[in-house]
């Protein structure tokens, strides 16, 4: 059965929940494609118990994009990070560090200051159409 126009249909909301921040997430770089997720995830149980470990994936071959992301509770991921950067796996010498919040982008589209100075023309510079 439909509502008359105009009335909104009442739900019952659930309180917005914030997720509590467990542990440090560390940043591990300069990871060979070949490695697997496993493979991080047991280097890094060494120093202690691996919270999440999430190993970006490219969206259009599914391979590896050479980084990754490992929460682990903040003595041991301090530890970790100590011991882990600058050691070799598979081949590459690991960088690993605490991770930084992503930036938010500014601009429109995330073209940040381009073009600014050029008042409110988006033709890009296609004048043939």
């Amino acid at each position: 059965e439909s509502l008359p126009r105009g009335q909104k249909a009442t739900r019952e909301r659930k309180p917005f929940q914030k997720r509590e921040e467990v542990g440090t997430k560390l940043y591990v770089g300069n990871i060979s494609f070949e490695t697997a997720e496993e493979d991080l995830k047991y280097l890094f149980e060494e120093f202690g118990e691996v919270i999440d470990c999430y190993m970006p994936k490219d969206r259009e071959t599914g391979r590896a994009r050479g980084f990754a992301f490992v929460t682990m509770d903040n003595d041991a991921a301090m530890r970790a990070a100590d011991e882990t950067d600058g050691c070799e796996m598979d081949g590459r010498i690991l960088r690993v560090n605490e991770a930084q919040p992503k930036e938010k982008l500014s601009g429109g589209g995330g073209r940040g200051d381009w073009g600014k100075d050029e008042g409110n023309d988006d033709s890009w510079g296609n004048d043939s159409y």
